[in-house]
């Protein structure tokens, strides 16, 4: 008897995971799961899973709202009591000092507030009763999330897969997708090292890598792949881990930093990062001049870190489009083939509802968000999902 599924997803990230679960639920009748190593193994597992509502682009702000809800309510939305995202409710706080800046700061929060994201503008007093540590003295605007916080990329990741598994998906690691198996520009299945598999929809979740799936359905789709890294550094005093998330805008590179475990400060980037070509061989070497310069960003945001040692250090890949959103959809060009990429630091905070819409979009329902923003023919078009923060990952 040949392999044959009804839906065959590529990739056991996050939103691959979401992505079976959610076909699953929905009631696809055979649903295969591949990921050519282990599961959250990939991207996913070098997320700082940060979760956060603040968007400039309205859709994006609804995807981030849904999705927070399903981590607020992880296991009640899996149905499974096991089921655990990590999720810590720390809050969310954004600065701006820039004129430009701080104008689409207000903006954004009184549209999202419209919308009904529980967000507001802050004084500086209000500021530092959230979190006493910060240096607020040159924010010219700040606003807070109460209901924004972090959550685990494993334990969410798994959480998704173990739910999916219980519901039926058939979940195969250590299995590599070598190709489409097409007749004509249809999709009848994958080529993999554990041998064909035949279905009638592919649906590619796997991010920087996505480059691999365009090429073999003789695809040229817009795709950059840029190397982002990550420091923990630790204060005299444990970095408490319900302090809120901190965007500092007022930096060049649009520095967060938020709680880790071991009572150590997360830092990151929202910028652009370091262009690579290859996903699988990022250069892990972090400069000091990069860590004397994101050191220096802490000290002054957070003078009590100003002899803080760095602990760890880390670097993973952005996928990247040409406005920072991502790629959601069916290829118009080749039936069956569904893609998800392009998420540019935003993937893990969606993922939960991009994973229910790319299912819904399988089954030719209504989506719960509509993902026609997402399109990959924008480009062509010139209906781009341009942020008013300009390059970087807070769109």
């Amino acid at each position: 008897m040949p392999d044959t599924f009804d839906a065959i997803v590529i990739g056991g990230g996050v939103i691959g995971a979401s992505t079976a679960f959610h076909l699953k639920s929905l009631g696809c009748p055979r649903v295969l799961l591949v990921e050519r190593g282990d599961i959250c193994a990939g991207g996913t597992a070098k997320s700082c899973a940060i979760i956060r509502t603040h968007y400039t682009v309205p859709s994006n702000s609804v995807l981030a709202l849904k999705s927070l809800e399903v981590f607020q309510n992880f296991s009640e939305v899996l149905g499974d009591p096991d089921a655990d995202s990590g999720f810590v409710n720390s809050g969310y706080i954004i600065l701006a000092a820039d004129d430009d800046i701080a104008e689409h700061l207000l903006e954004s929060v009184s549209t999202q507030s419209s919308a009904g994201v529980d967000t507001y503008e802050i004084s500086p007093t209000e500021a530092l009763e959230l979190h006493p540590r910060l240096n607020v003295e040159d924010a010219k605007v700040l606003a807070y999330e109460p209901n924004s916080g972090y959550a685990d990329p494993y334990l969410t990741t798994t959480g998704f897969i173990s739910a999916g598994r219980k519901l039926g998906v058939e979940v195969r690691p250590n299995c590599t997708v070598t190709g489409l198996m097409m007749e004509g520009q249809r999709i009848t299945g994958i080529e993999t090292t554990q041998g064909p598999v035949h279905a009638k929809t592919v649906i590619s979740a796997v991010g920087p890598w996505t480059g691999n799936i365009a090429t073999w359905a003789g695809l040229s789709i817009p795709l950059e792949v840029s190397r982002h890294i990550v420091l923990t550094f630790r204060d005299a005093n444990p970095y408490e881990a319900t302090l809120p998330i901190v965007k500092d805008m007022t930096t060049a590179n649009k520095m967060y930093f938020r709680p880790s475990s071991g009572g150590v400060a997360l830092v990151g980037t929202g910028d652009h990062g370091e262009p690579v070509y290859n996903a699988d061989q990022l250069d892990e070497n972090v400069s000091d001049d990069f860590v004397l310069r994101q050191g220096g960003q802490m000290a002054h945001r957070m003078p009590s870190f100003t002899n803080a040692e760095l602990v760890a250090s880390w670097t993973g890949p952005y996928d990247i489009t040409p406005d920072w959103n991502p790629v959601l959809g069916r290829v118009p060009e080749v039936d069956g083939l569904i893609l998800a990429y392009g998420f540019s630091g935003h993937g893990f905070k969606l993922a939960p509802m991009i994973g229910k819409i790319l299912a819904q979009t399988t089954l030719n329902e209504t989506c719960d968000v509509d993902p026609h923003p997402y399109r990959l023919n924008r480009f062509a078009e010139g209906e781009l999902l341009t942020g008013a923060y300009g390059v970087g990952s807070i769109s």
